[in-house]
């Protein structure tokens, strides 16, 4: 099993302090430490479980905090704009997940492109622990040791404001993503 990674600028980095993944070629498994983070990606897991561009789950083990996803024939979108082999729809399929999210009620406040794959050219997402409703209350407290940008993440007595904090996210290119999001 290989140490999943992002690439930036260049040079593979952690890609989240919030699990360790795992990957060869078939599963990429997702270990948690923390059962919260653990929960609140079966929780997003479970919201979109019906949608075209939900994982596939293969297994969820509760006792290790563990989640294995099918990974055959897979590319991150990261590692795919690195190497030059994104689908020339990248963008098109993205903004469609992202717009069929909030028509949901759902803000991905996570939206790097590693938080992305491709199956057979079709991006599907991942890092659903982030995948959030616009009503849910999530305290500072909750997330401050996962915040990387204090001007991005806004609070409101305490609590985060979740569309303020999304809409900060695509529209200032969090994710380094190679265009801008919104862009048509």
């Amino acid at each position: 099993m290989r140490l999943f990674r992002k690439f930036v600028n260049g040079q593979l980095c952690t890609a989240t302090p919030i699990y360790e993944g795992h990957y060869n070629d078939e599963v990429f498994i997702m270990s948690f430490e923390d059962k919260e983070w653990f929960h609140a990606e079966l929780k997003g897991l479970a919201a979109v479980s019906k949608k075209s561009y939900s994982p596939e789950v293969l297994d969820i083990n509760i006792k290790n905090k563990q989640i294995t996803l099918k990974w055959k024939d897979v590319t991150n979108l990261n590692h795919a704009f690195y190497y030059n082999i994104a689908p020339s729809d990248w963008k098109k399929q993205v903004k469609f997940i992202l717009d069929d999210l909030e028509n949901f009620g759902m803000y991905k406040i996570n939206c790097y492109p590693h938080t992305f794959y491709i199956d057979n050219n079709v991006i599907r997402i991942m890092d659903l622990h982030a995948c959030v409703m616009y009503h849910d209350d999530i305290s500072e407290s909750v997330i401050s040791d996962v915040i990387n940008n204090k001007e991005r993440f806004k609070f409101t007595n305490g609590m985060l404001d979740i569309k303020s904090t999304y809409n900060y996210t695509i529209s200032n290119n969090i994710g380094d993503w190679p265009e801008e999001l919104l862009d048509d």
